[in-house]
This record gives structure tokens, sequence and C-alpha cells, in this order.
């Protein structure tokens, strides 16, 4: 996959949509790509090491013990953990050969420093999607 079709699906992502070309191409081209065939444990429940994941190509599932969340191309999973310094809580399975992005912490940390434009739009991203959390329940209470 090349570099402009991942930056095409980055800028389909919430997380990472609304970042400049120029922090999309160093993500695009410094981030490790891994390729996992049907089945692989791309994540392991309670892993220890914070990394962020996004779908290229293929499928995945987040194996919840209820029943599993798929996850398609441009989907992100992990970049709470990487903030917050957290494990993942459930295991990410290659529901198909599939294609992703990894995200490290080193890497992330780096984005951090270099891009202080990135650091403030996650924290706005965050704090948006907090609200509407806190809106939803408040709403749920109040029937």
């Amino acid at each position: 996959m090349s570099i402009d079709q991942i930056i095409k699906i980055l800028k389909k992502t919430e997380s990472f949509g609304m970042q400049t070309d120029s922090f999309l191409n160093t993500l695009a081209f410094t981030s490790e790509k891994k390729e996992y065939s049907t089945g692989d444990l791309i994540i392991k429940s309670g892993e220890k090491s914070a990394k962020c994941i996004i779908i290229l190509e293929g499928k995945a599932f987040i194996q919840k013990k209820t029943s599993p969340i798929e996850l398609k191309p441009g989907s992100v999973i992990g970049l709470l953990s990487l903030i917050n310094n957290s494990h993942p809580k459930d295991a990410l399975i290659a529901g198909a050969k599939c294609l992703v992005l990894v995200i490290n912490r080193e890497l992330f940390e780096k984005l951090l420093h270099e891009f202080p434009d990135f650091n403030k739009n996650l924290k706005s991203k965050l704090v948006s999607d907090l609200n509407k959390k806190v809106s939803s329940l408040q709403t749920t209470l109040r029937r």
C-alpha cells in the first residue's frame, strides 16, 4: 500500500482526519505497517505495551465477552491507551487477511512533540467526545 493510499484512509478517520498534511505524511511514513492472516492476534488482552492500531485493509474483531466488534478499514483502536498509558482490556484478532498501521509509544510521543497542533486537536476531540457522552447520559437519566 502506498503512502498516498494510507493518507487517504487517515483523512477519513475521526482521530486523524483533522490533522495537517505534514503530520499525516509523517505518520504514514514512520508508522510500522504489519500484515496479519485470519485468526492472528494483533493485540493480546492485557498486553503490557500501549499502541494504536489503524486498520488499512481487511477486517479485525475486538474480542468482547458478549459479542465481538467488527473493525473495517479506517477503524482506529488503542489511541486512548497511548494517551493515558493504559493496557488494552480486550484482544484484537484479524478477521481476514489485513494490513494495519501501528503507532507505538515512542512514535506517539515524537508526534506530540513535533506537531503541537496534533496535541491540541487530540485534546479538543477528547473533550468533544466526553461532552457528547455526558449529554447522552443526562438525556438517558431524565427519562
